[in-house]
C-alpha cells in the first residue's frame, strides 16, 4: 500500500495564512484558480497548489480579508426607491466620485 497524503482546504489555507472561508471567497471570486472538482471534502494536488501560489505572487489582493466593491450598493439603484431613500449618501458619494475624478 502507498502512503497519499490528503491536502485539503483547511491545509491550503494554512498554507496561505488565511481562513477557509476567504480561500474558498477568492476561489468563488476566479481570484485564485478553481480546483477540477471543488467539494467539501476535495483533494488538492500539489499542481494545484503551485498554481495558487503563483497566483497569490502575482496579486498580492487575491486573498485579502475584506470584500471591496467597486460602487456602493446604494449608488447602483439610479432610479429606484432605494436611490430616492438615501439622499444623503447619494450627495455624498456624487462628492467623492467628483473629488476623485478631479485628483486624477
Amino acid at each position: 500500500m502507498t502512503d497519499s497524503i490528503k491536502f485539503g482546504l483547511p491545509d491550503a489555507a494554512r498554507s496561505f495564512g488565511v481562513p477557509v472561508r476567504v480561500l474558498r471567497r477568492a476561489i468563488r471570486a476566479g481570484k485564485i484558480p478553481a480546483p477540477a472538482n471543488l467539494t467539501a471534502t476535495v483533494s488538492l494536488s500539489p499542481e494545484w497548489l503551485s498554481s495558487a501560489q503563483a497566483a497569490v505572487k502575482a496579486s498580492p489582493n487575491a486573498l485579502s480579508r475584506t470584500p471591496r466593491q467597486k460602487v456602493p450598493a446604494y449608488a447602483r439603484y439610479e432610479g429606484t426607491s432605494a436611490w430616492h431613500k438615501y439622499p444623503v449618501r447619494v450627495r455624498a458619494y456624487a462628492r467623492f466620485r467628483a473629488e476623485a475624478a478631479q485628483a486624477s
